[in-house]
């Protein structure tokens, strides 16, 4: 699978990197490896930067990670809850902040990470598509802080609720723990905030050439389904609620990107039509070398039954007027067996 994706991406990269009058040449699939393993590079030296950096402020981030305790009425107070969030770690409270520290880095360099995905995707972009990158950074960008945001807010302070809820309706006391609420609360943010990249990632599909218009809007069904079980997989929580609150904004952002990849398709049809002129004449050679996808196609005949059939109706369209052969340059017709039966009383008689 990885193996395909990567072959998608590389081919992708060579369509946005056709000849522009600069002499553009195919890359080896070893310089396209090269070219990733720098894009990682420089991800993950952003992200450990911006991480350090964070990790000065790391009392604030945490005082920020109680509210949806506060939010959520399992705590009245901030103070309570630190009091109430217990470590049974002695190494608990720092690697709780470096975990903090983390993914606040993240949601920051979210933006810087993002430059360096589209400068290894889209190579050799024209000046008038450059001008298009900032809206499109400004756009990922802001899905992902609306996820984040949406997640921190609403979702969050209605998970913790449940939780606390169910448990003390069994008759237990919760007693969460220091570590186990950051971890919990941070990647239930940050994956909230991936998800509502939905459209960004349907868009590299649909230039990836895996999806298209016309694919996307026949399937609906089946992308409220898939919706549906992403949904159920990263919401933590078993109530319908906290799973609608998922669906809605996912399905609505599905419906953007249908428009989106029409809109896509026709631009990249005017802008790359040597491209898409190539794949159409590929496809093109493939029907003609399948049969089956030939409505006219019978398995049961065969050409050379079609030739003798041919020969056969031009002998029956020949005039009358032709000789026909005499009797006795007619061929001998095989005797049956009532002739041989006549003949062995013949010479029964005869003898």
């Amino acid at each position: 699978m990885w193996k395909f994706m990567l072959h998608k991406m590389f081919k992708m990269r060579e369509k946005f990197a056709v000849d522009l009058g600069k002499g553009d040449v195919e890359k080896p699939f070893i310089e396209h490896l090269e070219d990733l393993r720098t894009m990682v590079v420089r991800m993950a030296i952003t992200l450990l930067t911006v991480s350090i950096g964070m990790f000065f402020f790391y009392q604030e981030l945490m005082h920020f990670i109680k509210l949806p305790l506060i939010w959520s009425g399992v705590y009245k107070t901030v103070e309570d809850a630190t009091a109430a969030l217990i470590s049974t770690d002695p190494t608990g409270p720092f690697m709780t902040a470096m975990n903090v520290t983390l993914i606040a880095g993240v949601i920051v360099a979210f933006p810087l990470l993002l430059v360096f995905l589209l400068q290894f995707v889209l190579p050799g972009l024209k000046d008038n598509e450059k001008r298009l990158i900032f809206p499109a950074l400004g756009v990922a960008t802001f899905l992902f802080l609306t996820g984040v945001g949406f997640a921190y807010y609403i979702v969050l302070p209605r998970a913790l609720e449940f939780f606390w809820t169910f448990g003390s309706d069994m008759g237990v006391k919760p007693m969460w723990t220091l570590n186990e609420y950051i971890t919990f609360s941070t990647r239930f943010i940050l994956v909230f905030g991936i998800a509502f990249e939905l459209p960004i990632l349907v868009m590299v599909l649909v230039k990836l050439d895996i999806l298209n218009y016309q694919l996307m809007k026949g399937t609906r069904a089946h992308a409220i389904v898939g919706i549906a079980i992403f949904s159920a997989v990263i919401t933590p929580t078993q109530d319908a609620l906290t799973m609608a609150l998922m669906i809605a904004p996912l399905y609505f952002l599905y419906e953007i990107c249908i428009w989106l990849a029409r809109y896509l398709d026709k631009k990249d049809r005017e802008m790359y039509p040597e491209y898409y002129a190539e794949i159409a004449k590929d496809e093109e050679a493939m029907k003609a070398e399948d049969s089956w996808d030939n409505e006219d196609y019978n398995p049961w005949s065969t050409a050379d039954d079609d030739d003798d059939e041919g020969l056969k109706k031009k002998d029956e369209s020949k005039p009358s007027s032709e000789e026909s052969p005499t009797p006795s340059e007619q061929p001998e017709t095989e005797k049956s067996l009532e002739d041989y039966a006549r003949e062995d009383e013949r010479r029964s008689n005869t003898d």
